[in-house]
């Protein structure tokens, strides 16, 4: 007997080169399907469907009865989703934003689609695991290896990335969470793993003129534990819960983070009501999956059991065993905001100092002391008092009390410094660096090479330093607007 099934009367839509044809119409589709005799059994493998080959081999299980298989198209490897006929639609939509958004590194790429009188088969890029996998299955040789093969930073980067692709198409994902983000391998020349953004069946597309949903679209939409607080508000609209947790920051939150601050490069609602669903919801997701994955798997609002209670309630926990930079917490804490208007866009969090390498971040606070040392002294100039705000915080009260009595005493031979002055302290960290090579060698041992040991001796006595200085300047549309800023508040391309 022939196990191969041949179905060469389905309906098809096939991308020869990735980029995908346009659709039908939808109505045509399902009438002429209705008209097919139903004579094939597609519970025996292989299955031929058009250009597709789909092996008996499950790769995972989704809603709705949809089933991925592993298959070939047109002799690729590839993932074949298979989704009942009865989420025609819902299939069909989740085509036409693949077809629109696949040309980019870290979105899942489409290749084909058929259908029968009972599934609708999408083909997509096969990949080697989940982030899911590589993250709670670290221990199993092929998820270990893969984590060795990339950094937390350059994985959150393409994560971060994908998500701002889809939001400058105006798309919406609405469910980003670890089993929906897909560790590819690298292409030829590429240095580590790609991570892709998956599984676009919740996705929604905004007009040209929308920068929110009415309160009509699948308010539920989403996985739980991994939904923004308005989410779940709107969600369960008959249930009484204190919407004031999204303009507030609950007390019980255990959180090192010295900043709260609004940036203008933060969208900011003057109406607070009524709630609204925006991308927002996306980089709420997307900062509990940074947690997760910084965490080996942990969630920054507690348990399963507890998880979207503490969401709406904006209870969460940035401490934990783990050795997560002040950086890292700074970017997920403003990303989990529970006012989705407080969180940072998808192209803002790919600047943030978090993404810097040491020397972009030497450079960084070198040409900020390049630029405060133009600023009137006395009396103190606007921008020397934005940055002298808080001071005691950032410099520990004294700065001369904190680095070590070597370096104080070459700095003493040279000039005056104020111990409480943030200007001055930069001022001794650009000069010292200014001057590396003419300094003494126990000066230099003291300090550290340049960049990663200069860099640390400062950060690690000195944690607030940078992202203080990072605020003064995206908080201010003069310092901002200046060119010499201007390749930090971009997209970083080193990562």
């Amino acid at each position: 007997m022939n196990n191969n099934n041949d179905f060469s009367n389905n309906s098809s839509d096939v991308s020869k080169s990735g980029d995908a044809t346009q659709s039908n119409d939808s109505t045509t589709d399902k009438r002429s399907l209705a008209e097919k005799p139903d004579k094939f059994n597609e519970s025996i493998f292989p299955l031929n469907i058009g250009s597709l080959v789909i092996s008996d081999e499950v790769l995972g299980y989704g809603s709705h009865g949809t089933v991925v298989y592993k298959g070939t198209f047109q002799g690729r490897k590839v993932a074949v989703k298979r989704l009942l006929i009865d989420f025609y639609d819902i299939a069909t939509k989740e085509v036409q934003l693949l077809q629109e958004s696949d040309d980019h590194s870290n979105v899942i790429r489409y290749f084909a689609r058929e259908t029968t009188d009972k599934f609708m088969y999408i083909a997509i890029e096969l990949c080697i695991a989940s982030l899911q996998d590589i993250i709670e299955k670290q221990n199993i040789g092929l998820y270990s290896n893969i984590r060795t093969q990339i950094k937390p930073e350059n994985l959150l980067y393409q994560i971060i990335s994908g998500i701002q692709h889809l939001h400058s198409l105006k798309i919406v994902h609405r469910d980003i969470k670890p089993q929906n983000i897909l560790i590819a391998a690298p292409k030829k020349n590429q240095k580590h793993p790609r991570v892709l953004i998956s599984d676009f069946g919740l996705c929604k597309k905004l007009e040209d003129n929308q920068s929110s949903f009415n309160n009509t679209i699948h308010m539920g939409a989403g996985t739980v534990g991994w939904r923004a607080p308005e989410s779940l508000l709107l969600a369960n609209s008959n249930e009484v819960y204190d919407t004031n947790s999204l303009n507030s920051n609950n007390s019980s939150n255990n959180s090192s983070s010295y900043f709260r601050i609004s940036s203008d490069q933060i969208s900011i609602d003057d109406h607070p009501e009524p709630i609204r669903i925006t991308k927002a919801i996306d980089i709420f997701s997307a900062g509990c999956v940074f947690f997760y994955v910084l965490t080996n798997g942990q969630h920054p609002f507690g348990d399963n059991y507890y998880r979207e209670a503490n969401i709406i309630n904006n209870k969460y926990n940035l401490n934990n065993d783990f050795d997560i930079n002040i950086e890292a917490k700074d970017l997920i804490e403003h990303m989990i905001q529970s006012d989705y208007r407080k969180r940072p866009s998808a192209k803002a969090i790919m600047s943030h100092p978090y993404f810097w390498s040491s020397q972009q971040r030497l450079n960084f606070l070198q040409e900020a002391s390049d630029r405060f040392e133009i600023e009137q002294r006395d009396p103190p100039s606007p921008l020397l008092q934005l940055l002298e705000t808080n001071a005691n915080l950032v410099v520990s009260n004294d700065w001369y009390k904190v680095i070590d009595k070597a370096l104080l005493n070459n700095l003493g031979k040279y000039r005056k410094y104020n111990g409480g002055s943030v200007r001055d302290l930069l001022r001794a960290l650009r000069n010292k660096k200014h001057h590396y090579q003419d300094l003494p060698d126990y000066v230099k041992d003291a300090l550290g090479p340049i960049p990663d040991g200069f860099l640390h001796y400062f950060t690690s006595r000195f944690p607030l330093l940078l992202l203080h200085i990072y605020y003064v300047i995206i908080n201010n549309k003069e310092l901002r607007n200046d060119s010499i800023f201007s390749s930090y508040l971009n997209p970083n391309p080193e990562i």
